[in-house]
């Protein structure tokens, strides 16, 4: 074993010789007489540290004194905490953030033999459970502060899937075929000052603020639209408290303003010009991960530049037109203008994010998005462009429209990268395939993912379409249009 900070614990050969942690706040327990719970991020441990979800939920368990909740990652069969294998807990939780994160969670289990543990599924992804059914023994949908603690006490008491299967929230894979979101009604849950951090996450030491749920607006394609509605905010007073007690204890280097719907928080001055004081006394960055051009607020703009981001994140989606029609209407001009400002203010980068493939769109909406990136260039602003295919999501009004086939997508990705060369990053053709196939799953595709994992270990699309040959499934009728049965919708979001 390797000590690299007198509180943090690695095993040599489990965890990427580059990843030197330096985290704070980690919770240390006596483990015996405890009920352990292994909270594992099915991806790396950069994007697991950066999760405000994951630091609640670790948070919330270990205030249980009879519960001890350690962390893992895709990297790693052993625990951050105590280097504890998988196999020593008594229950597995996944976070399923993306579902491309099932393939790991599938592997996961296979590779470390854990059928015989109670494993528990969480997360956005979850609003379908189906394909979860062959994997684990419960997929909780909703929000943790809600319920979660409930079904884990029926568990630790021995409970049978039939009982649990009535609680809000809960899907027994044995004994479900519906059920409710939970969520909890007024946004005034514990959120911890302290929170166990690292400056390896991607905002760097910083503490995450939960400053609301849920969005106002109405883009049509959305999944964050269903899953965390109605919209709620967090009361300045708890902010405040949070911040200020958070700052001093924990001494972090940014704080994040997280939020689907940041600028309509109605409060937004007056925790400015609260981040503002505190700055006063000691520096720190700011940072608002993603904000909507024509909502913007120039004094939270003003805010960020003063407190040295360099970078904002846009998401104008498509051209202008294909923008009105899929709910995110406003025009390319509002957004020139934010630009301007940006570039005045002293922001010098902007990211912006891109769908391609969405229904009825041409070459012209292409061409355009090209031409709407050379006009920001030349406002004066560097440029990186994030474009992806369309993937229709479940609980969404778009929710029947098919993937674009891969032909014609690659046809797009290739006159996009001729158009933008360097500064445009995909995540590839694949990585939306895979995302359309398990989105609108249900318990075959699941199915078949396990079995995947059986036979070949670490899953890719190749071993998929090969194991679906075998299967007799038309793995790509999956991905084009989801299950014919649309099992998702005998799940209630709101």
């Amino acid at each position: 074993m390797i000590w690299l900070k007198p509180d943090v614990l690695l095993w040599e050969g489990e965890l990427p010789p580059s990843l030197m942690l330096d985290e704070k706040f980690i919770v240390r327990k006596k483990v015996r007489g405890r009920f352990r719970i292994a909270l594992v991020y099915p991806s790396t441990y950069k994007v697991a540290i950066s999760n405000l979800g994951l630091r609640i939920i670790y948070h919330l368990l270990n205030l249980e004194d009879q519960i001890y909740c350690e962390r893992f990652t895709a990297e790693s069969g052993r625990s951050l905490e105590t280097g504890s294998r998988l196999k020593e807990f008594d229950l597995i939780m996944f976070c399923y953030q993306y579902e491309p994160d099932l393939l790991e969670i599938a592997r996961l289990i296979t590779e470390f033999n854990l059928f015989d543990k109670p494993k528990l599924v969480g997360g956005p992804c979850a609003c379908n459970p189906f394909p979860l059914k062959k994997l684990v023994d419960y997929v909780y949908i909703g929000e943790a502060e809600s319920r979660l603690m409930n079904l884990i006490e029926g568990i630790m008491e021995g409970r049978r899937p039939e009982e649990l299967a009535s609680l809000e929230g809960v899907f027994a894979s044995s004994a479900s075929e519906a059920a409710v979101r939970a969520y909890p009604k007024k946004l005034n849950t514990p959120l911890p000052a302290c929170q166990v951090s690292s400056r390896l996450s991607i905002f760097g030491d910083a503490l995450l603020l939960d400053v609301s749920r849920g969005c106002r607006w109405g883009c049509l394609f959305c999944l964050g639209r269903g899953i965390y509605a109605p919209y709620r905010e967090r009361d300045l007073s708890q902010l405040a408290e949070v911040i200020e007690e958070g700052m001093m204890k924990g001494g972090y280097e940014a704080i994040a303003l997280i939020s689907s719907d940041l600028c309509s928080y109605s409060r937004l001055e007056e925790l400015l010009e609260l981040v503002e004081d505190l700055r006063k006394a000691k520096e720190f960055r700011l940072i608002a991960p993603s904000l909507r051009a024509d909502a913007l607020n120039e004094k939270l703009l003003e805010a960020l530049a003063e407190s040295g981001e360099k970078t904002i994140t846009l998401a104008p989606e498509s051209s202008e037109d294909l923008r009105y029609r899929i709910g995110k209407a406003f025009p390319d001009e509002r957004l020139l203008e934010v630009c301007k400002l940006l570039k005045r203010i002293g922001i010098s980068r902007v990211k912006l994010y891109f769908m391609f493939g969405l229904p009825e769109e041409t070459l012209k909406d292409l061409e355009a998005i090209v031409k709407l990136v050379e006009e920001i260039r030349r406002a004066g602003l560097e440029v990186r462009v994030s474009a992806n295919p369309f993937v229709p999501k479940p609980h969404t009004p778009m929710e029947d429209e098919e993937l674009e086939d891969l032909k014609s997508l690659k046809e797009k990705l290739k006159f996009l990268r001729r158009e933008l060369g360097g500064i445009l990053a995909t995540n590839g053709l694949r990585q939306a395939y895979l995302q359309a196939a398990i989105s609108r799953g249900d318990e075959k595709i699941g199915s078949l993912i396990l079995e995947c994992a059986k036979r070949y270990g670490r899953l890719t699309l190749t071993a998929l379409r090969r194991e679906a040959r075998r299967m007799k499934m038309n793995l790509d009728e999956y991905a084009r249009r989801g299950s014919e049965e649309k099992p998702w919708r005998r799940i209630k979001l709101t």
